[in-house]
């Protein structure tokens, strides 16, 4: 078995000589396995191994005696051994998460802290081909696409950190088999036969009725998952020319292009996924759901909007789609600086961010704020005024930018709109006796 797992951490480039690698050891068969091989291995390349064991403090004295295990054996291996503990169910009650996803919580956290202190490049995990049929019937039950069919990943960049599973091409048959053929103890966890987890049923119940079938079903559901993962990694690619063509950067979030329409509804799907997992800071409990219903606003009309995951926004925005996500705090009007002085029929250049106006004209007291109901501008120079609100939508500006626009106003009588147009009433004439200049603060002169 031993050739066999290191030509597959070859094929995968999981470690090359002179890195540092974390690995996680509970003390069970899988990682102990991996300990051992890992171990052998360094006699082939040249690498620094570092164990990791967590104490889930869920099991009493039987999670006491893995630990002690564990420092036994990494000592008798020479191979430093670090040891955390952590409340697994009191920290699942705080973060309204179930003991699998806390349990899963505190091992990243772990392998993450202990990899800085070490300066480790990977952190080994003993998952297996067993491992891996598991986790594709369960995200197939659950109603996952072609990533969650890839199941597992050989490698994967997770974070700050990069996992690697050197043991996914062995089940775990081979492994107890390897162990027992070589004196190797390992420790039993009993929660594993706990029919409460669902990882547990699909082990205990679900495979030995595949294996009817099929002797080989582990291995087949392993193979189709390859095929996925390679089939996944490409339309990744796809997916991530399609995101640079189709979507770009706004204030208040991302906008997609209503060309995004013309491609297949596949990679429509997967660059909406992209998309949505930007503004979350990742994929967690982003569901095809998400991804079918921000889809469906393409072709209808301007304004309608879903809530979605995570306090994403998506609204359809004169055929394209802008998603946001809404901060706890409120975007303030820009700052502006006024200077009023005499005016002797100077030049006026164009500038988007400098305007000047006639100040004799102004009636009331200048207010820099966001829109109000009322307000109104004055478009052409014989008088004729626009609603603010009908103006913005003509100029097809989308309705999260509108809110938060800032405006210098004159009562209800917007004088500006910054970054957009000024009022016909308040422009220089030849009749202008006194100007102000309007600049908003922190923007270069020249603009």
């Amino acid at each position: 078995m031993e050739e066999k797992v290191f030509s597959y951490i070859e094929q995968y480039r999981m470690i090359e000589a002179g890195d540092q690698v974390i690995v996680g050891v509970s003390g069970g068969a899988d990682s102990v396995c991996l300990l051992f091989l890992l171990w052998e291995y360094q006699k082939k390349v040249p690498f620094s191994v570092q164990a990791v064991h967590v104490n889930h403090q869920l099991r009493g004295s039987e999670a006491k005696r893995d630990e002690e295990y564990v420092v036994r054996l990494c000592r008798e291996l020479s191979i430093p051994c670090s040891v955390y503990s952590y409340e697994v169910e009191r920290i699942a009650g705080k973060r309204h998460m179930t003991v699998e996803e806390a349990g899963r919580a505190v091992r990243q956290q772990a392998f993450s802290l202990e990899g800085k202190k070490a300066g480790a490049k990977s952190t080994a995990l003993a998952h297996h081909r067993d491992d891996l049929a598991e986790t594709v019937l369960h995200n197939l039950a659950r109603g996952s696409g072609a990533a969650g069919l890839a199941g597992i990943h050989p490698v994967r960049r997770m974070g700050d950190g990069v996992y690697i599973r050197p043991l996914l091409c062995v089940g775990r048959s081979e492994i107890e088999s390897w162990l027992l053929k070589k004196h190797i103890a390992w420790m039993e966890d009993s929660t594993n036969k706990e029919l409460s987890y669902t990882r547990n049923k699909i082990r205990e119940r679900v495979l030995p009725e595949l294996k009817e079938v099929n002797p080989r079903a582990v291995e087949h559901i392993a193979k189709a998952a390859q095929t996925f993962l390679s089939v996944e990694e490409y339309l990744g690619q796809q997916a991530d020319m399609l995101y640079s063509r189709y979507v770009r950067g706004h204030e208040d979030g991302l906008f997609l292009s209503e060309e995004i329409s013309a491609e297949h509804p596949v990679m429509q799907a997967y660059v909406v996924k992209r998309v949505l997992a930007y503004l979350a800071g990742g994929e967690k409990d982003i569901t095809s759901v998400h991804v079918e219903e921000a889809l469906e606003l393409l072709g209808q009309r301007t304004g309608r909007q879903k809530s979605l995951a995570h306090g994403i926004t998506v609204q359809q925005s004169y055929g394209n789609l802008l998603f946001y996500k809404k901060g706890d705090r409120e975007i303030l009007p820009k700052e502006l600086e006024f200077h009023v002085f005499s005016w002797e029929n100077q030049q006026i250049p164009e500038k988007k961010y400098t305007k000047w106006f006639d100040y004799d004209k102004i009636k009331g007291n200048l207010t820099v704020r966001k829109r109000q109901p009322g307000d109104y501008l004055t478009v052409t120079s014989a008088g004729g005024r626009k609603k603010l609100k009908d103006y913005l939508i003509d100029c097809k500006i989308p309705r999260q930018e509108r809110e938060n626009l800032t405006l210098l106003a004159d009562g209800s009588h917007i004088v500006w709109v910054v970054g957009y147009r000024i009022s016909e009433y308040y422009k220089i004439t030849g009749q202008t006796k006194t100007v102000i200049k309007v600049q908003v603060k922190g923007e270069k002169e020249d603009e």
